[in-house]
Formats: structure tokens, sequence, C-alpha cells
């Protein structure tokens, strides 16, 4: 058995291919104790009678220079696996034919393994065509050359065992390696496959804690803006302190918000959703105080867990919520929003003034919407509209199925009825 068969199954890939290693302490050990079996094997008298005659053909001295001619070859077993496989091999079959000592079968063992075992697929696949090739020449020579049957069966045996056994063995353990190392690879990939995953995820909360934020807390702090700088140019002490109420009502539920989402962020547990003060008639107020001559259309049903469902209506207000937050902030008078099921569909639309000369934003809140709407298999799009007389204007329009799941309810849409400005009030 080959000294270092155990190691190899279980070491790198090919040193072939990560380059050349040089002769190690490994592969001069196990020369040294082939060298030391063949001087012990001959000093012992124990020998074979050869092939080509009644005895050996040439002295026990020149049969132990070649044999340990053919050890100091595995010096480069690993490093040049044709070398012994080109001295060793040819050698310890002179021996064998020549002259019989025992050794030789070992080294000729080794020469055809090693090549197999430690070099490259298509050096391997070389020396064992040529090795099949020369077993299969020395049964043809054999059966030539008139040897007796007997003798004609001993080199079939001979030349079929010691071909075949070093390079089926030799083989297998390759294999085997080859198939570890690919297991290794694959395990490697599949870590850096969930690796990927989670920060994928990560990023994928990262958007969403943003998109909240911006869709709820955003929205409250420009409804404290507007009503501060409103209050700020009353003079009717009535209606200042009507805007400062409603400034501060919108500072506080907006510090209300933000303290759910962290309180969310903060307990790892309870993984829901964080309860925010988002709702239709919160959203149509803060158009009234932007536009008190808004034009506001919302129909109950989108709030109906009976014909939308609860992933779209969460999805349609986040949309509603960004695009009144955009409108009020960066928009003009006059202001239309229209939001109810149509044709089978949700259907949000806001359309409002735009200063011309504005130049087009596209931030966080335009990916948001499209990518809120994506998310229940819907559609959002955003871009300049002319008005009802031609000044420019700019319209959010967002179509989602009334399920997530893509499936009408079993029950007709409902046309439904608008939320009046009484109606629409803040809570």
């Amino acid at each position: 058995m080959p000294a270092d068969v155990r190691a190899d199954a279980s070491a790198a890939p090919d040193p072939a291919a990560v380059g050349a290693p040089r002769v190690t302490r490994r592969d001069l050990l196990t020369a040294g104790i082939y060298a030391a079996l063949v001087v012990g094997l001959a000093l012992s008298g124990v020998s074979n009678t050869g092939f080509l005659g009644e005895g050996p053909q040439w002295s026990r001295g020149v049969s132990v220079a070649l044999l340990l001619a053919a050890c100091a070859s595995l010096c480069w077993r690993r490093s040049r696996p044709l070398v012994p496989f080109v001295v060793a091999g040819p050698l310890a079959t002179a021996e064998i034919i020549g002259g019989g000592q025992i050794s030789a079968y070992f080294l000729l063992f080794e020469a055809l393994f090693v090549p197999v075992m430690h070099g490259t697929r298509r050096v391997a696949r070389t020396c064992t065509a040529i090795a099949i090739a020369a077993a299969a020449a020395a049964m043809l020579a054999s059966l030539l050359g008139g040897l007796p049957g007997p003798a004609v069966f001993l080199v079939a045996m001979i030349a079929g065992l010691m071909a075949s056994t070093p390079l089926l063995w030799g083989w297998e353990v390759r294999h085997h390696r080859e198939a570890r190392g690919a297991a290794e690879r694959l395990a490697g990939l599949e870590h850096e496959l969930a690796e990927s995953r989670a920060a994928q995820a990560v990023e994928a909360e990262r958007r969403s804690i943003a998109h909240d934020l911006h869709d709820v807390i955003a929205g409250h702090l420009s409804a404290v803006a507007l009503h501060s700088s409103l209050a700020a140019s009353l003079e009717d002490r009535e209606a200042r302190e009507g805007s400062l109420a409603a400034s501060r009502s919108s500072a506080q539920a907006a510090l209300r918000d933000l303290r759910s989402m962290i309180g969310v962020l903060a307990d790892e547990g309870t993984g829901t959703l964080p309860s925010a003060t988002l709702d239709w008639p919160s959203l149509a107020a803060r158009l009234r105080a932007r536009d008190p001559s808004a034009e506001i259309e919302i129909a109950p049903a989108l709030t109906d867990p009976a014909r939308v469902g609860p992933a779209v209506q969460a999805a349609a207000l986040r949309i509603g919520a960004e695009a009144v937050t955009n409108a009020v902030r960066h928009g003009r008078t006059p202001i239309r929003l229209t939001a109810g099921i149509q044709e089978g569909a949700v259907r949000i639309e806001l359309v409002n003034g735009r200063d011309g000369e504005e130049p087009l934003g596209a931030g966080m809140g335009r990916a948001a919407l499209a990518h809120r709407a994506l998310a229940v298999g819907g559609t959002a799009s955003t871009g300049p509209v002319p008005d009802a007389d031609g000044s420019p204007g700019w319209r959010v329009e967002a179509v989602l199925p009334l399920d997530a799941s893509g499936d009408p309810p079993a029950e007709p849409p409902l046309t439904g009825t608008t939320l009046t400005a009484t109606e629409a009030s803040p809570r």
C-alpha cells in the first residue's frame, strides 16, 4: 500500500492546479522506505527467476542499482508525477522480466499509481492508456513468443494485476478526493449564498423602515412645518391658535409613530408592525390644510377587508400618504385626490399644480411608490401633466389588485361613496 494513500484521500486539490510544490519530506521518506525495501529483500535472497531464462540475466548488484535509481525518482512523485512513471516504471518492468527481484513489483505499482493520483487529469488518462497498452502488448508478446501455456497464463495474470490494481485504486482515490473538493466548494457557495440572502433581507428591511419613516413621519412633520408657517402669517388670534393646535397635533402624532417604530425595532420577539396614526381622513385633512378647496373623493370600500385585502389596504394607504406628502411639500394648488375601486382594482390618483421652473425630483418618494405597488402586484406612475387650464401639474397614479394574490373577491366591487370635507377631518 502506498505510504500516503490515506493522507491523499483528504488532501487539497491537485498540485498542478495551484503550482507544483518542491520535494517534500514525505516524498523523501517514501523514497527511503522503498530503497530500504529493495536492499532488505536483495540481502535476504528472496527473488524470482525472471522471464528471459532459467535465472536472472544480470547480477544482484545491477538489480539493486536499477531499483535504487527507480526509488530515487520517487522523490518527485508529487511535484512531477511523470518522473516516476517514466523512470521507475520501465526500470521495474525490466527487473521483473530479466532480474527477478521481488521489490520491483512494489516499485511498478507505485509508478503506475502516482501519475493517476497526483497528476493532472490529462496526465492520469495518458498514463492509464499507456499502462493498459503495455499490459496488452506483454500478453500478446507471450503468445507470439511461443511460451508454454502456464507461462502465458502467468504473464497475463501478472500484467493484468500489475496494470489494473494500481490504476483502479488510483482512480478511485482520485474520484473521492475530487468529490470531496466539489462538496467543499458547493458548501462554500451555499455559505456565500446564505450570506447574500441575509444581506438582501437586511437591505430590504432597511428600505422598508426608510419608507415607513418617509411616508408617516415626514408627512406629519410636513404638516407641522405648514401650520407653523401659516400661524406666523395669520393676524386673527383664533385662526392662529387653530393652526398652532393642528401643528401640535401633527407633532404629537409624529412622536407616537416614531416611538412605535423604535419599539418594534428594539423588540426582536414580537415581529409585529408598528401601529401608525395614519388613515385616509388624516391624509384628507393634510390636503385641506394645504388647499381648502381641494377635491377629495375617498371610497369607504378601501377600508373594507371583505373587498380589499389587508396587504393592499396598507399599500394603498402608504402610497396615498407619499402622494399627499409630496403634494403638500412641493405641490401647488389646485389639488385633487381620488381613491376608490374601479373596474375590479384599487385606483388612486392625486393631481396637483406645480411650479414649472422647479426641477423634477427623483428621490426616495417616487421609488417608494413603485416599490409598494409592486410588492402587492400593482403599478404606480408619477410624472408631470398639464392642468385643466394648461398650467404645469403633477400626477401620481396607482393601480392595485383587490388582493395581493391577484384573485378578485367574490362580491362585485363597490363604486362607493366619497368622504366629504367634514368626514375627512382628522380623528
